[in-house]
C-alpha cells in the first residue's frame, strides 16, 4: 500500500466520525484488506465486501455505531513512526487493553494482541483509542 492511498483510507475512516455513513468506501489494495479484516475481528466495524464493479474496485465498510456514536477512533502515527519497528517487548510495555495497535508483522497485519499472541513485533500502521 503506498502513501497517498494509505492517507486516503486513514483520512476516510476519521471523517466517517463526522458524517456518520453507515458505509464507506476505499480503493482495493490487500493491506487495505487486511486492515478491514483486523478491524472487524476487533470489533470495530459489522463488516466489509468487495465491489469490484469496472473501473475501479473498492473495498466497503460497515460502519459500527453505539448509542449514534461511531467505535472508531483513530489517532494519527506520524510517517516517521510508521518506519520505526516495534519489539515484542516495547508492544507489552507502551500498550494497554483500551488501545488496538494494527501493526504489519512478517506474519501479516494484526492487532498488537495477536502480535504478542505470536510472539513479534512490527511495524505500526494504525492506532486505535
Amino acid at each position: 500500500m503506498n502513501q497517498k492511498s494509505f492517507l486516503n483510507l486513514q483520512n476516510i475512516l476519521k471523517n466517517s466520525k463526522k458524517t456518520k455513513p453507515s458505509i464507506v468506501r476505499i480503493n482495493f489494495s490487500k493491506k487495505s484488506l487486511d486492515i478491514s479484516s483486523v478491524l472487524l475481528k476487533e470489533g470495530f466495524i459489522r463488516g466489509y465486501f468487495i465491489d469490484d464493479q469496472k473501473p475501479i474496485k473498492n473495498i466497503c465498510i460497515l460502519l459500527k455505531y453505539t448509542d449514534d456514536i461511531n467505535l472508531l477512533n483513530l489517532k494519527s502515527i506520524k510517517l516517521k513512526e510508521q518506519r520505526k519497528y516495534l519489539s515484542v517487548k516495547k508492544l507489552r510495555n507502551y500498550f494497554t487493553a483500551f488501545n488496538v495497535l494494527i501493526l504489519s508483522t512478517k506474519k501479516g497485519v494484526m492487532s498488537h494482541t495477536n502480535a504478542l499472541n505470536f510472539n513479534t513485533g512490527g511495524f505500526p500502521i494504525l492506532n486505535i483509542t
